[in-house]
């Protein structure tokens, strides 16, 4: 039987959540405008990023919309499992949360160095001013989208640049540090519907960044990223790369608090995902790419 397509254009459908989500975080109320955008952005960012979950769902729901991990499991997840989410589950979430508490913004997609719609973010129009919120890239304090304003430091060792395009609607995004800048991706101020918004999202589903775990989370002092095998470890002073072959369940438990049983499930469904998508054509692995059938 063919699964229902959500509407996730019904954003108020959501809103029990919200409630949920500020008696768990006890956001306060007190204050309004700039202050409260930068209180929920604060606790949204106790979510990790993580893609444990989304392997999971993507095994016992291969081919379904039921696949999409929708802001009650994700709250629920979170709650017993300390489990977060990847970029459009996030950047749906916040979305709904900040739609709740009265805020007005949108979705918009962005092109990266392996292909174009493969990020999202949010903008919010806030008192005649626009600000950038991207929780996929960590950026959990408001960016104000000005070219006379262009960086925005999340720690004292890191921070984000924009660069606006002359002539161009277009904006670049850049991630810095005291030795080095990097570009990440491009955006336009523009709005992506809903139905295209779920397209990217269930598309997102078939992409390399789901052949290996990979999670990320923002402390005081360091961030921590690890994809498959590889843990790096950024501090004001230094970054730490640190081979965890033989470490991948208790690194994940001890910094994400992520149970290893859901870490080891992961790691399967990784396989048995993989095994599905080559023989349904979805992906072909490097030793075989360029060989005749």
């Amino acid at each position: 039987m063919m699964s229902t397509r959500p509407d996730i254009s019904e954003i108020s459908s959501h809103f029990k959540v919200v409630d949920l989500f500020d008696r768990y975080f006890s956001v306060s109320h007190a204050r309004g405008g700039i202050a409260l955008l930068e209180n929920l952005l604060s606790h949204f960012s106790r979510f990790p990023y993580e893609n444990i979950s989304k392997i999971i769902k993507y095994q016992h729901h291969f081919q379904g919309t039921e696949k999409l991990r929708l802001p009650g499991e994700i709250m629920e997840d979170h709650a017993r499992h300390r489990l977060g989410w990847t970029c459009f589950s996030l950047t749906y979430f916040l979305q709904i949360i900040l739609c709740r508490h009265g805020f007005i913004c949108y979705p918009v997609m962005a092109d990266m160095r392996w292909g174009r719609n493969v990020h999202c973010a949010l903008v919010v129009d806030l008192d005649e001013k626009k600000y950038l919120v991207d929780p996929g890239y960590l950026l959990h304090r408001p960016m104000e989208m000005h070219p006379g304003k262009p960086r925005l430091y999340k720690t004292e060792c890191s921070g984000v640049e924009l660069v606006f395009e002359v002539n161009s609607d277009r904006i670049e995004l850049y991630t810095f540090d005291r030795h080095q800048k990097k570009w990440r991706y491009r955006f336009q101020d523009r709005p992506v519907s809903a139905d295209t918004f779920l397209d990217h999202w269930l598309s997102s589903f078939h992409w390399n960044s789901m052949h290996g775990l990979c999670l990320t989370k923002l402390e005081k002092d360091r961030m921590v990223y690890i994809h498959k095998t590889f843990m790096r470890e950024t501090t004001f002073d230094r970054k730490v790369n640190t081979n965890i072959k033989n470490r991948v369940h208790e690194s994940i438990h001890g910094i994400f608090g992520i149970d290893p049983g859901l870490v080891e499930q992961a790691m399967a469904a990784v396989k048995i995902n993989m095994e599905r998508e080559r023989e349904m054509g979805l992906w072909v692995p490097k030793s075989h790419r360029g060989k005749a059938e």
